[in-house]
């Protein structure tokens, strides 16, 4: 049984590691955010943090990106200049998150996400039995887009050319490979709508 010394030691010990976390956190974005398209105000990012094509990336005000996220775009020689990878206001992102990006993935705002999910607008040329996949380059190119309010759960994977409405939620561990329209509950693998959010 703790005394209350040491308890109040290892809240202090506790207190300390997550503020301190927190301040070396926005000091991090700080330092980075004038690599990037464009990097709202009182947006965090946690490190650790991989990014690439970091100037082809927008973030809005106010987004939280948690520890051990990847951030990829993949520029095309027929590319506008338009951020390839855009992340509305208000956004959380648990941790662990992958966006790869050729064509485009844009994400709304006020968008919950949670841990370990991975979106990507493109997938892997691989019917070339004598090239390793890595070698084979990208095919099926297709923008992603996520409406204001949604909400992804953990492990989620989402498909190119994928559409998910405002307010909709996708189930943990889910697939998508389909759109899902506004306000609606989609689980499984492949993602299937099991219901609809009624408006008050």
């Amino acid at each position: 049984m703790a005394i209350p010394g040491s308890r109040l030691l290892a809240k202090l010990v506790l207190n300390l590691y997550q503020y301190g976390g927190l301040a070396l956190n926005r000091v991090f974005t700080n330092a980075i955010s004038a690599s990037f398209r464009e990097l709202g105000r009182r947006t965090t990012i946690h490190r650790p943090f991989t990014v690439f094509g970091e100037a082809s990336i927008s973030i809005g005000k106010g987004a939280h990106i948690g520890p051990d996220s990847w951030l990829l775009c993949l520029e095309r020689p027929d590319h506008a200049g338009d951020p390839l990878i855009r992340i509305g206001d208000g956004c959380s992102f648990a941790g662990g998150l992958t966006i790869t990006a050729a064509a485009g993935v844009t994400i709304g705002d006020e968008v919950l996400v949670g841990r370990n999910v991975h979106i990507s607008d493109h997938a892997h040329e691989f019917r070339k039995p004598d090239v390793p996949v890595i070698h084979q380059g990208i095919t099926e190119a297709r923008p992603v887009w996520i409406g204001d309010g949604a909400w992804i759960g953990q492990g989620v994977v989402i498909c190119p050319g994928v559409r998910i409405g405002r307010g909709s939620v996708i189930g943990a561990n889910s697939v998508v490979k389909s759109d899902v329209p506004d306000r609606c509950v989609a689980v499984g693998s492949p993602a299937r709508i099991v219901r609809r959010i009624d408006a008050d």
